[in-house]
């Protein structure tokens, strides 16, 4: 009997598009499946309409909570999933109908900690014909980590696309109260992964909505958030010896520092623009103080010298980079 994949799927505000997250989840041809449904407290019929599905398939198990937040919810579905092996689904996109198959069988046959697979932006359902030919790179932890400031940057950040040993998962959590949650997390994972391998085959379908997180604009609590979580990667990397892997972290931290100071009065309170204020002046000290880039650090410079050019710069690298 083949093992159990525990499928974990926070649930909020998307009763339009559940069904069809849910019905993708169960038509898998890899059925050895625990399917486990995180209602946060939704306030459409999310909650009902998981009910429907626990009722007319057993292997999909109900969580009704009070609204936390997404990575309360995975943290709730971790604390009761049994497979050997965990994936998250967020409940507004959907996956190809050999999904697990396909990682898991990549996973198994490379003697991989991690499979990733690549995934396709969509506002609409017809994707007939937009997968992509299929390649397979397998990569060290730290070859994978190299990965977050190079052409896979977003596949392997993000937690959904993946299917995880559990084993991985035991001791690291998702930041509660946190947005970027996978910014904070997924480097972790893959750390301590002895393997990862990608396919470039576009398995799973990343919905665009305007009401999605990605979709609300500029936040200044997303921003800072997004601050605190390559800020730590950064000092993780450095930690653990990767030093040009923390300075190309510090060199991404620095644009989303320059996003937020071109901005004017975004900030909630004194307290928070003198933190960050502070924060931003430490990042200044440590890129003038590091020799490994000197081409960034003259970019850096010029910043200072010709504000209004690096500005516009600054901003069509960040649409560019999705930062």
């Amino acid at each position: 009997m083949s093992e159990i994949i525990s499928v974990i799927v926070p649930i909020y505000k998307v009763e339009d598009y559940l069904n069809r997250c849910v019905d993708s989840i169960l038509k898998q041809t890899y059925k050895n499946l625990e399917v486990i449904l995180i209602d946060d407290g939704s306030p459409d019929k999310c909650g009902e309409i998981c009910d429907e599905y626990a009722k007319i398939d057993e292997r999909v198990k109900v969580i009704h909570k009070r609204n936390g937040g997404i990575s309360n919810a995975r943290n709730a579905g971790l604390e009761i999933a049994k497979g050997e092996y965990i994936s998250f689904i967020d409940g507004d996109d959907w996956i190809h109908v050999e999904y697990f198959e396909k990682l898991y069988q990549l996973l198994r046959k490379t003697d991989s900690d991690i499979s990733v697979c690549c995934f396709i932006k969509t506002s609409t359902e017809d994707t007939q014909g937009e997968n992509s030919k299929e390649i397979i790179y397998e990569y060290s932890n730290i070859d994978a980590l190299g990965q977050f400031s190079d052409r896979f940057n977003v596949e392997m950040v993000v937690v959904w696309g993946k299917l995880f040993k559990r084993k991985l998962l035991e001791e690291i959590r998702f930041p509660v109260e946190r947005v970027h949650e996978d910014e904070f997390t997924t480097y972790k994972l893959i750390y301590k992964a002895k393997k990862i391998v990608l396919t470039t085959e576009q398995l799973l379908y990343y919905w665009q909505r305007k009401d999605s997180f990605m979709g609300v604009g500029f936040k200044i609590k997303h921003r800072l958030d997004a601050i605190d979580a390559f800020k730590e990667r950064a000092e993780f990397f450095e930690e653990i010896g990767l030093e040009d892997l923390s300075y190309k972290t510090y060199r991404q931290l620095f644009f989303i520092y320059m996003d937020v100071k071109k901005r004017k009065n975004v900030f909630e309170s004194e307290l928070m623009k003198d933190n960050f204020d502070r924060n931003f002046k430490g990042l200044r000290e440590n890129l003038r103080k590091n020799k490994k880039n000197t081409k960034f650090r003259m970019f850096y410079e010029l910043y200072y010298i010709q504000p209004k050019i690096m500005s516009l710069f600054l901003e069509v690298y960040g649409k560019v980079r999705g930062i």
